[in-house]
């Protein structure tokens, strides 16, 4: 059952967030279940729940998602004899809102839940020591703020692990010139350099978004030992601004397979929810209907947007990575995987590209197994033709 945009009122980049989560989680703990982990553990660092209005079963939460999920495939992995163990380690400091979620978990006994109550990173250690070895892990660190991410690389450093971790940027771009925020500071200083302030004090708008963005995300790639970091932007619901980054980590192009079909559902579900409510608002200003605004601005919505410049980058990287290649040409699992890292695209929606390109001669694939087949196969050669310029 998909999430109901009716529970996120006044809290719609929560709906956004809580849309990716319900595409990728599934697809996660289907991929490695069915392979050879015999042990999935979520982790939810700021679990709450926070202003859920879903009921008992907390399904407008983080981790009311991923324990219906859990249940799900457990007992799917099951008639099919297969036992995978699920558990959740759900961390929360506040007291009310820990006694809270030590109720919500009682709905989902087939699930190994272990809430702790304190801060996130003074739980590290136990956390660590909870998951199986064995265990395939995904990390959420939702929290307000910015938490000691030093004391958190650790466990986001594990092996077979996923992460997913909000950057506050909205925070962040108002701050990066203080030193208010210590934990900002320790986060963007990678390796102690502290020049990035003078460097981001010089820019402006977009461009000192994206360089705030790189340095957020080069610290948690490179330090967690991750091989892929792509960014879901969340944006406010009413202005065209940038409320926070997701950023995704992992190690597999399976991985960011799931990524990016999960992101491409989010940036979808973006793109109406803020249509909606400026059409709401506008319509609250005026106390006129706005007839057309529920619907028409969606094309035009900054995710819209981020979707079709995201295919336009896609073949720009395609092709540049097969003009390297030069004759030799690459292997289709050589190419996709750089090219989604990079752009806002999925998998399939990149293959169809391919394959389009390869119908218009622009892209030679030899042995191509049949015109029924749209996407291509991992060992397919692909080769950039290059015609000779016209006398």
């Amino acid at each position: 059952m998909p999430i109901d945009v009716a529970h996120y009122v006044g809290r719609e980049p929560a709906y956004v967030k809580h849309t990716f989560l319900d595409k990728y989680l599934p697809a996660l703990i289907g991929r490695i279940g069915n392979h050879a982990f015999d042990s999935f553990v979520y982790v939810d660092g700021f679990a709450g729940p926070w202003r859920s209005t879903a009921g008992e079963n907390f399904d407008d939460t983080s981790f009311g998602i991923a324990l219906r999920h859990m249940t799900a495939l457990k007992d799917s992995f099951a008639d099919r004899g297969r036992h995978v163990r699920m558990k959740a380690i759900l961390v929360e400091k506040d007291d009310a809102t820990f006694t809270a979620l030590k109720n919500a978990v009682a709905s989902y006994p087939a699930i190994e839940c272990l809430p702790l109550q304190g801060e996130f990173e003074d739980q590290i250690p136990r956390i660590q020591n909870e998951i199986p070895h064995g265990a395939f892990s995904f990390v959420l660190v939702d929290p307000k703020g910015f938490p000691d991410m030093e004391r958190v690389l650790p466990l986001l450093a594990r092996s077979n692990s996923e992460a997913l971790v909000n950057f506050m940027f909205d925070f962040a771009n108002r701050f990066a010139g203080t030193e208010l925020l210590p934990a900002l500071e320790k986060w963007l200083s990678s390796e102690g350099d502290k020049t990035w302030r003078t460097e981001v004090d010089a820019l402006a708008k977009i461009d000192r978004e994206n360089r705030l963005e790189a340095l957020a995300v080069e610290k948690l790639r490179r330090e967690a030992t991750y091989t892929y970091s792509p960014v879901i932007s969340v944006d406010k619901p009413l202005q065209d601004r940038t409320l926070y980054k997701l950023i995704f980590l992992t190690r597999h192009p399976k991985g960011l397979e799931v990524f990016r079909a999960s992101e491409n559902a989010a940036l979808q579900a973006q793109a109406a929810s803020r249509t909606n409510s400026k059409a709401a608002a506008r319509e609250k200003k005026t106390n006129m209907s706005d007839f057309f605004g529920a619907h028409g601005d969606v094309p035009n919505d900054r995710s819209s947007v981020r979707l079709r410049e995201g295919e336009i980058q896609a073949r720009q990287l395609l092709l540049a990575s097969l003009a390297s290649a030069g004759t030799a040409g690459r292997a289709w699992s050589q190419v996709w995987p750089s090219v989604l890292n990079d752009a806002v695209i999925t998998r399939s929606k990149l293959g169809h590209i391919v394959n389009e390109m390869r119908k218009t001669r622009a892209i030679d694939a030899p042995n191509w197994p049949s015109e029924r087949k749209i996407i291509p196969q991992e060992e397919q050669l692909l080769r950039l033709i290059i015609r000779p310029p016209a006398t």
